[in-house]
């Protein structure tokens, strides 16, 4: 069980960091508009920045998992 909590850590405060990352754009998208009263074009530019950013978590948590499944298929051919 121990083992398998250690594989997932890395992996358990994803949806936290993509719905923080996500946020983090809207707000300040909106926080700007309020400002340059500029609503709600900003909040828009926030949310397609906000949207890029999960793409680009999900890409390395991806490329991470791809990475892994490899290492693990050629340790196991070569153990044999």
């Amino acid at each position: 069980m121990q083992e398998v909590l250690r594989e997932l850590s890395p992996y358990m405060g994803l949806g936290f960091q993509l719905a923080l990352g996500m946020a983090f754009f809207v707000v300040g998208g909106y926080l700007l508009d309020r400002w340059l009263h500029t609503h709600p074009w900003l909040t828009l530019v926030g949310i397609a920045l906000g949207l890029v950013a999960v793409g680009a978590k999900l890409w390395q948590v991806n490329v991470q998992l791809q990475r892994r499944d490899r290492r693990a298929t050629h340790d196991a051919t070569h153990q044999k």
